[in-house]
């Protein structure tokens, strides 16, 4: 189950974002979602969110206040958001954990470092890609933040920072040298991601052993990355083999 928690007051995700398919559970079973949660004085007591620690997933709106049923949302309290975020989640350690709200900007999310974390994005940018995101939960099971992180294409996105990476590193080479392996011994690990995502049957040492052996132009080396990037971009997946 996949945890949704905002606080949705005067109905911003209708109003705002013309979200409405967490009211009408479209992803009943997939999604719940949570909009008050309880103010503890004990700042110790977990009690009440105990239940997260079964979670798949976390989508938290860091900024949502905590709720007493006499006095209604808490101004400025944010005991919850934080034990979800340290003690629950303990950042995305622990259970996968995505942090939303309409003060952040562009996603900050490490994938290399900390899969399971996205540590802030805006929450327009975050409900644009939920349904994406909850459809590929629905239908493999498996949580993948790069969706809401980079969008469906997420691939198209990893493989273009990558061959950035790589494409600089031939910058002081000439289209008609030759690429030897010591030319990439900088970008090898982004040359590495780089074919594991578009050729994720193809056995990685063969490559790179060709790349060493059977030395090409830098002219061709760059097509070949170009040529893969683009299908990325125009398709969302690679349709090119490394021999081309």
């Amino acid at each position: 189950m996949i945890y949704l928690i905002d606080d949705n007051q005067h109905n911003q995700r209708l109003e705002n974002y013309k979200i409405a398919f967490v009211e009408e559970g479209v992803f009943t079973g997939y999604l719940t979602s949570i909009e008050r949660l309880e103010f503890k004085k004990e700042l110790n007591d977990i009690s009440h969110l105990e239940f997260l620690r079964n979670a798949d997933c976390v989508l938290l709106h860091s900024t949502i206040e905590d709720y007493v049923m006499e006095k209604g949302f808490l101004s400025g309290s944010k005991t919850n958001s934080l034990k979800i975020k340290e003690e629950i989640s303990q950042e995305g350690d622990s259970i996968p954990l995505v942090l939303f709200s309409n003060s952040m900007g562009d996603p900050e999310y490490d994938f290399d470092n900390q899969p399971n974390y996205i540590r802030s994005i805006k929450k327009n940018l975050f409900y644009e890609r939920l349904f994406d995101f909850l459809e590929h939960y629905k239908s493999t099971k498996k949580v993948e933040l790069r969706i809401i992180a980079w969008g469906k294409n997420y691939g198209a996105k990893e493989i273009s920072m990558h061959a950035r990476e790589i494409l600089k590193a031939l910058t002081v080479k000439s289209d008609s040298d030759l690429v030897a392996i010591t030319d990439l011994s900088l970008v090898v690990e982004s040359l590495r991601s780089f074919l594991e995502i578009s050729l994720p049957e193809s056995d990685m040492n063969s490559i790179f052993d060709q790349i060493e052996d059977h030395p090409m132009s830098v002219a061709d080396f760059k097509k070949r990355i170009k040529l893969i990037t683009e299908s990325y971009s125009n398709y969302g997946k690679n349709l090119h083999s490394w021999e081309q």
